[in-house]
C-alpha cells in the first residue's frame, strides 16, 4: 500500500492542520472551526463544544470520509499533526478507539507491524519511535516506555466502561503502574481519582489523565453519546479527532445526542478521481420467481469480468480476480446453494466459500488477493465478517426478497474499493455490479442508495452512483430531477399504478407525497405514458421541463435518446496555456521553485521576536452558548472570555511537567529548531546564525538567565520563528517576483492544461435551480446557488462569445493556476471562447479589488495575457461590473 497521501487526503490533512494550529495559537476551537469551514465550503459552520465543563475547551472535530476513502491511513497521519501542531510535544500517549474487538485486533496488528503502511505512516507523521499496545498490555506498561516514545493504545470505548470486565481493570489500583505517578506536581496529582486512603489510585485511567492523551476515534460510532464523553472525560484528553463515514447530525441535548463537528467532507467525486472506489454501481433486477436467472447472470458477468481482468493483466501486469458475493436467503440455504452452483455452472467447489455466523471458511485464507488463491465466489447471509476487506469483490447478487438495512450496508461497502487504487484500462473494471431479486426496481434502487448513505455518501451522490442497468449511465456530476406535485390534484392514481411498471427504472412515483422523479431519458411512447398520469397543465409543464433536463451520458451504457453531451463527454478540446519559462530546450511552468532560486541571506535579517510575534502570555479563549432557535435548529453564540480557564495553556503546562530534557544547551536548542523548521532554500549555517540571534535577543529582552523556559516552550517558539522566517521569505519572494515579471515568458499550448484529460473532483456540487448549459463538465463544482460568484457564473453562461467555461477548483493539481509571490492562485472561472481564445475571470468583490493580493493577481494575469500573442485574456471585474468581462471577450 502506498502511504503517500492522495490529493484529496492532503486536503483533509491540511484542514486538520490549520484547525489544530489555530487552536494552539488562539485557544479558541470555535473560531478555528469557523475559519476552516469557511475556507472549505464558503460558509462558517457553528462549533458544538463537548457539553461537559472539564472538556468545554477541548478541540473536537470530525473528518467525514466515505467508505473506501482510507480513513485509517488518514488517522495515522493525524496523530503526527496533533502531536506537532497542537500538543506541541515530541511524544505523547494516543488513545485509538475502534468500534469492535474484531477491528481492534486488525488495527493493533497493522499498527504494530513495521512493514505495514499504517505503521510507516504513523512513524512518518510522528517523526520518532512508536510503541503500539492493547489495553491489556497498557495495564503493565513501564514508565520508561511511556517517557521514551509515543505510545498508541488501541481500544474500544467499552474498555473504559465499568460494566465491562476490562473496563473495571482500567480503574483499579495497579501496582505495575506505580512508577508512572512519581515526580508529578502536587496540583496534578490532586486532580486524579482517589482511593479510600485519599491517595491517587494507581490506575491506567489516572495514568492517562496525567498524560493528556490524543484521542483518535476511528469509526467508533458509539463514542458520541453523553455517557461516552463522560467516560472520555476521565482520561482528560488533549483533543479528539474523529474519522467516520457517517457523522452524527442530530442535536438533542435532552437525549444526550450532539452533532459531530464536521471539519472536512470528502466527496464521492474526489474518491472516484483518486481511483479509490469503483463507480458507478450498476443494478440489475429480476422478479422473485427468477432467482436462478439472476444468479446465472451474475455468474456470467463475473466470468466476463475475469476475461477482462486477464487482458488487463497482460497489458499492465496487474493481477485481478473478480469475486462475486452472494447473499442467500437463510443460513441453511448456503450449502445447497454451493452444491447447485457446482452442479449447474460447472464451478470448482474450492472456488466457492461460505461466510456466515456458524461457518466462516474465509478465516483460514491468509491472503484472498494472492495469485494462488482460488476463491471467486463467497456466499453469505447477513453480512461478511467485520473488517473484511477485498477490492476484488466486483459483483453482489442478493437472492433475498427482504433484506435488513444493516446487511445491505455491510455488503455494499465490500464491493466499493478499487483494486490497487488505480484506474483500469478496461472501463468495466472501474465499476461495481449488483443483481437483486425484487418486483420493484425503484425500491431496490432506493434500498441501495440508502446503503450508500450509510457508507458516508450524500443523498444526491447516492442517487447518482446507483444506476439502473436498463437505463443510460448518468455521470457522477449530474442527478435525476424531482418534481413535487399535489398528489390529489395533479396525479391520476389509477394511471400511475397502470403505467409505473412500464416506466420502471426511468420514472419513480411517490403516490403519497406526489413526488415524480425522472431518472433517465424517455422515448416518445414513455413520455406519452408519463403525460397521461398527469391531470393539470401546470404539472405537465413542470414534468416536461424535468424530462428535458435529464439525459444519458454515453449511448454505450444503455438505451434511450441521449441529451446533448457536455464538452468533456464529447472530449472536445479545451486547452489552457500556462505561464512558463524556457530553460534551454525545456519549457516548464512558473512555480515557487523559481522564487526559491533567488539568493538571499537570512543571517542578515532581523531576528527580534516581539511580544506580538511570540507572546509571553498565552491567549485565553472564548466560550459559546448552544441553544435552539424558533424552528428547532441549533444555534451558537459567543458570549464571554474564558479568563483563567485556559485549556490550551493548562495542556501545555502539563506536557512540560513531564519533560525530561531540561539540560539543553543553547546550541542544542538551535539545532532542534533548525531541524524542525522547514527551510530548503536556506543553508544550515545561515539558519543557525539567525536562530542564535533570536534566542540571545529573547534572553536579553525578557531577562532570561538560562534557556530552560525556551526549551520547554520550544514548539511554540518554533512556530513563531518559522513565521518570522516566512515573513522574510515572502518579502524576498516579492522582490524576486517583481523582477521575474519583467522576464522572458512563454505562454503557448506547448505547456498547457488540457481539461479534456482531467478528472473533475469537487468536494461538493452546485445544487441550485438555474441550469447551466455551457459548463464543460455539466454541473459546476464548489459553486453556491446564490451570491456574487454565482451571478458571475450565470453571466458567463449567457455570454455569446463563451463556448465553454469551467468553475476552476482551488488547490487541485489539475486546475489552472498562476504563481504569485506567496503561492498559487486559482482564478474562479476559465472560459473557452468560440474564436478559440481563452478567457480567465477572477471575481473580486468591490471591497477587495484594491487590496495588495488582488493587485498582484492582476499583475501576473496581465503578464500571462501579454505573452500569449493575443490567445489568452485575463480580467478581474470590480464587483458586479460584468461589463468588463464583455469588453475583454469582444476585444480584438
Amino acid at each position: 500500500m502506498n502511504i503517500r497521501p492522495k490529493p484529496y487526503q492532503e486536503r483533509v490533512l491540511e484542514s486538520l492542520r490549520e484547525f489544530l494550529r489555530e487552536c494552539a495559537r488562539t485557544n479558541n476551537p470555535a473560531g478555528a472551526f469557523a475559519t476552516v469551514t469557511q475556507r472549505n465550503g464558503g460558509t462558517a459552520q457553528p462549533y458544538f463544544p463537548v457539553q461537559m465543563p472539564e472538556l468545554s475547551g477541548l478541540p473536537y472535530v470530525c473528518l467525514r470520509v466515505p467508505t473506501g476513502g482510507g480513513k485509517t491511513l488518514l488517522a495515522c497521519r493525524a496523530v503526527g499533526l496533533a502531536l506537532r501542531d497542537f500538543v506541541q510535544a515530541d511524544r505523547a500517549v494516543v488513545l485509538w478507539l475502534v468500534p469492535s474487538n474484531t477491528i481492534l485486533e486488525q488495527t493493533a496488528r497493522a499498527l504494530a507491524d513495521n512493514r505495514h503502511a499504517y505503521r510507516r505512516a504513523l512513524e512518518m507523521g510522528i517523526g520518532g519511535p512508536v510503541e503500539v499496545v492493547t489495553i491489556e498490555e497498557a495495564l503493565r506498561i513501564s514508565r520508561a516506555t511511556v517517557d521514551g516514545q509515543t505510545v498508541v493504545i488501541v481500544a474500544t470505548i467499552q474498555s473504559f466502561r465499568v460494566e465491562d470486565t476490562t473496563g473495571r481493570k482500567v480503574y483499579e489500583d495497579n501496582g505495575h503502574l506505580q512508577a508512572h505517578f512519581d515526580g508529578w506536581p502536587d496540583h496534578l496529582l490532586a486532580s486524579l481519582e482517589k482511593g479510600p486512603d485519599g491517595r491517587p489510585v494507581r490506575s491506567l485511567v489516572n495514568m492517562l489523565r496525567l498524560r493528556r492523551p490524543i484521542v483518535i476515534v476511528d469509526e467508533a460510532h458509539n463514542a458520541r453519546t453523553e455517557l461516552s464523553f463522560a467516560t472520555l472525560a476521565k482520561v482528560y484528553p488533549s483533543c479528539i479527532v474523529e474519522f467516520t463515514a457517517t457523522p452524527a447530525l442530530e442535536y438533542k441535548p435532552s437525549a444526550g445526542r450532539f452533532p459531530s463537528n464536521v471539519l472536512h467532507r470528502t466527496s464521492a467525486a474526489e474518491l472516484k478521481a483518486a481511483a479509490m472506489i469503483k463507480l458507478p454501481i450498476r443494478v440489475f433486477t429480476r422478479p422473485p420467481g427468477q432467482k436462478e436467472q439472476a444468479l446465472a447472470e451474475a455468474v456470467a458477468l463475473r466470468a466476463s469480468l475475469e476475461k477482462l481482468a486477464l487482458a488487463e493483466g497482460q497489458a499492465t501486469g496487474e493481477y485481478i480476480r473478480p469475486i462475486l458475493l452472494i447473499q442467500a436467503e437463510r443460513v441453511d440455504d448456503t450449502e445447497p446453494l454451493r452444491e447447485q452452483m457446482v452442479r449447474d455452472f460447472k464451478l470448482a467447489r474450492e472456488e466457492i466459500k461460505i461466510s456466515t455466523g456458524t461457518l466462516d471458511e474465509l478465516k483460514d485464507i491468509k491472503d484472498i488477493a494472492a495469485a494462488n488463491c482460488p476463491v471467486r465466489f463467497i456466499i453469505t447471509v447477513q453480512k461478511l465478517k467485520e473488517g473484511w476487506d477485498c477490492p476484488f469483490a466486483y459483483v453482489l447478487c442478493s437472492l433475498k426478497e427482504t433484506r435488513s438495512a444493516t446487511a445491505i450496508e455491510q455488503i455494499v461497502g465490500r464491493v466499493l474499493r478499487m483494486p490497487n487504487v488505480e484506474f483500469k484500462q478496461h472501463a468495466e473494471l472501474n465499476h461495481a455490479y449488483v443483481f437483486s431479486v425484487s418486483d420493484s426496481l425503484p425500491a431496490v434502487l432506493a434500498e441501495f442508495q440508502q446503503a450508500l448513505e450509510a457508507n458516508g455518501f450524500t443523498k444526491n451522490e447516492a442517487e447518482e452512483i446507483v444506476i439502473p442497468a436498463g437505463a443510460p449511465m448518468l455521470p457522477l456530476g449530474s442527478q435525476p430531477r424531482t418534481v413535487q406535485l399535489d398528489p390529489a390534484k395533479d396525479l391520476d392514481a389509477g394511471l400511475v399504478k397502470a403505467n409505473a411498471p412500464a416506466l420502471m427504472g426511468k420514472v419513480q412515483f411517490d403516490a403519497a407525497s406526489g413526488a415524480v422523479k425522472v431518472l433517465a431519458p424517455l422515448t416518445d411512447d414513455e413520455k406519452q405514458m408519463l403525460d397521461a398520469c398527469l391531470r393539470t397543465e401546470t404539472a405537465r409543464q413542470q414534468v416536461e421541463n424535468a424530462v428535458r433536463e435529464v439525459a444519458a451520458i454515453a449511448e454505450t451504457f444503455g438505451a434511450g435518446k441521449p441529451r446533448p453531451a457536455t464538452g468533456y463527454e464529447k472530449q472536445e478540446s479545451f486547452i489552457v496555456p500556462l505561464l512558463a519559462l524556457r530553460q534551454g530546450d525545456i519549457l516548464r511552468e512558473f512555480t515557487e521553485t523559481d522564487l526559491l532560486e533567488h539568493e538571499w541571506k537570512l543571517s542578515e535579517k532581523d531576528a527580534t521576536l516581539s511580544e506580538t510575534e511570540y507572546p509571553s502570555k498565552r491567549p485565553t479563549g472564548r466560550t459559546a452558548v448552544i441553544d435552539v432557535d424558533d424552528t428547532g435548529k441549533p444555534k451558537a453564540s459567543e458570549v464571554c472570555e474564558t479568563g483563567p480557564e485556559d485549556f490550551i495553556g493548562k495542556l501545555h503546562q502539563q506536557v512540560w511537567a513531564i519533560a525530561s530534557d531540561q539540560n539543553w544547551t543553547e546550541e542544542d536548542l538551535i539545532q532542534w529548531l533548525d531541524q524542525h523548521i522547514e527551510h530548503a532554500d536556506i543553508t544550515a549555517a545561515e539558519s543557525a546564525v539567525f536562530l542564535r540571534k533570536a534566542i540571545q535577543g529573547l534572553k536579553a529582552s525578557r531577562g532570561l538567565t538560562d534557556i530552560s523556559v525556551l526549551v520547554l516552550d520550544r514548539q511554540r517558539l518554533r512556530d513563531a520563528l518559522a513565521a518570522k522566517i516566512a515573513a522574510h521569505r515572502r518579502a524576498e519572494h516579492k522582490a524576486a517576483f517583481q523582477a521575474l515579471l519583467a522576464g522572458d515568458w512563454v505562454v503557448s499550448t506547448e505547456k498547457a492544461l488540457d481539461f479534456s484529460k482531467i478528472l473533475y473532483d469537487p468536494a461538493w456540487w452546485y445544487e441550485g435551480g438555474f441550469e447551466f448549459k455551457k459548463h464543460y463538465f455539466g454541473k459546476p463544482g464548489e459553486l453556491k446557488s446564490g451570491g456574487e460568484e454565482y451571478e458571475c457564473a450565470v453571466f458567463l453562461d449567457g455570454l455569446t462569445e463563451v463556448k465553454y467555461w469551467v468553475r476552476n477548483l482551488a488547490r487541485r493539481p489539475d486546475s489552472f493556476r498562476l504563481q504569485t509571490s506567496t503561492d498559487f492562485f486559482y482564478p474562479d472561472f476559465v472560459c473557452q471562447l468560440h474564436d478559440g481564445r481563452t478567457l480567465v475571470v477572477e471575481y473580486k468583490g468591490q471591497d477587495r479589488w484594491d487590496g495588495i493580493d488582488a493587485a498582484e493577481k492582476r499583475a501576473v494575469g496581465a503578464v500571462w495575457e501579454g505573452q500569449s500573442n493575443g490567445q489568452c485574456l485575463f480580467v478581474m471585474p470590480e464587483g458586479k461590473e460584468f461589463g468588463a468581462i464583455t469588453r475583454k471577450a469582444r476585444a480584438t
